[in-house]
């Protein structure tokens, strides 16, 4: 009897160290996932100074910070060339990889931008 039960106990012991890195593993990923979002729409404004665009999308308006780590490219995303904050305008189309960016709300990444969607 005691040895069914040190079997089971080791079963159960083994089975836990399986499973818990596997969950440890799907949280990561599902935290890498929430982290990185998109945000696309019509430059309502953007300004320098405060490092900031405001981005229409649809109806709402979503506003998105930048900073000198913020990649900046000219075109579509597959063919896109290097650019800069200060080539981007009113009513240009952008597209945006935002994460969380704490106090400052959403922090861009990268953003692809161009005169038209």
């Amino acid at each position: 009897m005691t040895l069914r039960l040190t079997r089971l106990a080791s079963i159960a012991v083994l089975s836990g160290l399986v499973i818990l890195p596997n969950l440890a593993a799907q949280e990561k990923t599902k935290a890498h996932a929430e982290a990185k979002q998109s945000v696309q729409g019509t430059v309502v404004d953007i300004s320098h100074d405060k490092s900031t665009i405001t981005i229409r999308t649809g109806n709402a308006t979503r506003l998105v910070a930048y900073d000198s780590s913020t990649k900046f490219l000219y075109g579509h995303s597959k063919e896109a060339k290097l650019g800069s904050a200060s080539q981007v305008k009113g009513t240009f189309y952008i597209s945006c990889a935002v994460g969380d960016g704490g106090a400052k709300g959403l922090m861009a990444s990268e953003c692809v931008y161009r005169e038209t969607k």
